[in-house]
């Protein structure tokens, strides 16, 4: 598989807000307050309000299910989601994205598939987003 770099996101992250155990396991949401991302073709900064829905399972692997509204330098917003798995134990953290913009100049997200490593920092998390070619 070849893949190639598309940014580097930088995204600063409110306390999480836990809501216990459910019957999938326990429950918490992680607002998203802003950020930054940098790649070759889009850079810009990450709106605040977006958020981390993750479920934490029996064995302790969180399965996340994310919303992202990024703003290009340019002025283009851009959706992203993405599903994926974290596991601190092994330091795994893998994601599968998706975007989505009515953006000409970016509608190039809109046909691709990517995937993403990312990792918490002290100053919220990091993700590194790769296009698959």
């Amino acid at each position: 598989m070849k893949l190639q770099a598309l940014f580097k996101a930088d995204i600063e992250l409110a306390p999480a807000l836990e809501l216990g155990a459910g019957p999938l396991g326990r429950r918490r949401i992680i607002a998203i307050t802003g950020g930054r991302f940098c790649g070759e073709r889009l850079s810009g900064r990450v709106h605040p309000g977006g958020a981390d829905w993750q479920v934490i399972r029996a064995d302790g692997v969180a399965d996340l299910d994310a919303r992202y509204t990024f703003e290009t330098d340019d002025g283009a917003l851009i959706y992203m989601t993405f599903t994926g798995l974290r596991d601190d134990t092994t330091r795994y953290f893998r994601t599968l994205p998706r975007f989505e913009t009515a953006a000409p100049q970016y509608a190039f997200l809109n046909r691709l598939l990517a995937v993403g490593i990312g990792e918490i920092g002290p100053d919220g998390a990091v993700h590194v987003i790769e296009e698959i070619l």
